[in-house]
């Protein structure tokens, strides 16, 4: 499958959706996709869910959308109008799937990109843009500012990553379990799918460390340390991996500490730390092929802690960009229908 480089706004801010069936009404639209069993959006069969594609842009502000082989046979069937002027892969950071089980869902969606009431005494002095619950905290954001909406959705052959739940549901977890073809939402057939090492690690400060965050950072008071190493998608036929939880050597404690159940759990100082860190992560992957992915929890502490203990942080990007390029083919594309750059990113 080629990849897609063009995709359709389903509802919101000057979507290509509006006016399809009803002026201010998605609710015939939203009907008309939960009850479409075609393969194109329901790749999994007449049973799954339906399949559509969340889209964030540098901004971090995100839409729902079809793909345009989707958009074109869903707008032949109800003889809609086809809508022009596409949004481009490459106008997002990051393009996900996204399943919907039923009308409730798809609506519940689709209404946090409803357009709010406009202050009717600065209607004329305002610039229009998007005011949605979902998207009001992004429009007008600096392109400076890392936006972790994308690092979400995707989640340098080294990548350190920050909150894995919202990440493992969407576009690497669909890739390693083939649930999603990668043309879908953009890519080309990353080199890597039979697998990547994921290294999720969690470090343990003292509970009751009241200093500024700057100074936890310099000199954290760790009580223990926690790493599972496992790799994909082997870990999914055959549930092989290692964990280790690790209880420094200090006379700090935290009295809600609980025994891990399915851990090896080990006692070591500082320096044994380190020394298992640096081994650890000591993955070559430009010789193996395989990609590392690293999952924390604070980023900053991680880096921290890495590098004092030997590690080539500077070696690790945040988030799955370099993992996931999406395709380059097209160039971006501003139309009269699509909001501007300056309205969005």
């Amino acid at each position: 499958m080629y990849p897609e480089t063009e995709f359709y706004q389903i509802s919101g801010f000057r979507a290509h959706s509006n006016g399809w069936f009803k002026q201010y009404d998605d609710g015939p639209m939203i009907e008309a996709i939960i009850s479409d069993a075609s393969k194109l959006l329901r790749p999994g069969g007449q049973d799954s869910p339906v399949e559509l594609v969340l889209g964030v842009l540098p901004s971090g502000a995100s839409y729902l959308l079809m793909t345009a082989e989707q958009m074109l046979a869903f707008t032949h069937k109800h003889r809609l109008r086809t809508p022009r002027g596409p949004w481009r892969a490459t106008d997002f950071i990051s393009l996900s799937p996204i399943y919907f089980n039923s009308i409730q869902e798809l609506s519940e969606k689709i209404a946090t990109y409803k357009q709010r009431p406009r202050n009717k005494n600065r209607r004329d002095l305002e610039e229009t843009q998007d005011n949605s619950q979902a998207n009001r905290g992004y429009v007008k954001t600096d392109l400076r500012v890392v936006h972790y909406r994308g690092y979400f959705e995707n989640q340098s052959l080294r990548t350190l990553l920050t909150r894995f739940p919202r990440l493992v549901h969407r576009t690497l977890y669909r890739l390693l379990t083939r649930d999603v073809a990668p043309g879908k939402i953009g890519l080309t057939q990353p080199s890597w799918l039979g697998s990547v090492r994921v290294v999720s690690l969690v470090f343990g400060e003292w509970a009751v460390d009241n200093r500024r965050r700057d100074d936890r950072l310099n000199d954290p008071r760790l009580i223990e340390v926690g790493w599972t190493d496992a790799l994909f998608p082997d870990f999914f036929e055959q549930l092989t991996g290692s964990s280790v939880h690790l209880n420094l050597k200090t006379p700090m404690s935290n009295p809600d500490s609980k025994r891990p159940h399915f851990s090896e759990v080990v006692e070591d100082d500082k320096a044994g730390l380190y020394l298992r860190l640096r081994t650890l992560l000591s993955h070559d992957s430009n010789k193996s092929g395989v990609p590392l992915v690293l999952l924390v929890h604070d980023e900053a502490m991680a880096r921290g802690v890495l590098a004092r203990a030997g590690l080539d942080v500077e070696a690790y990007s945040s988030g799955l960009t370099d993992l996931l390029p999406l395709s380059p083919v097209g160039v971006s594309c501003v139309s009269p229908l699509r909001p501007t750059h300056a309205d969005l990113t």
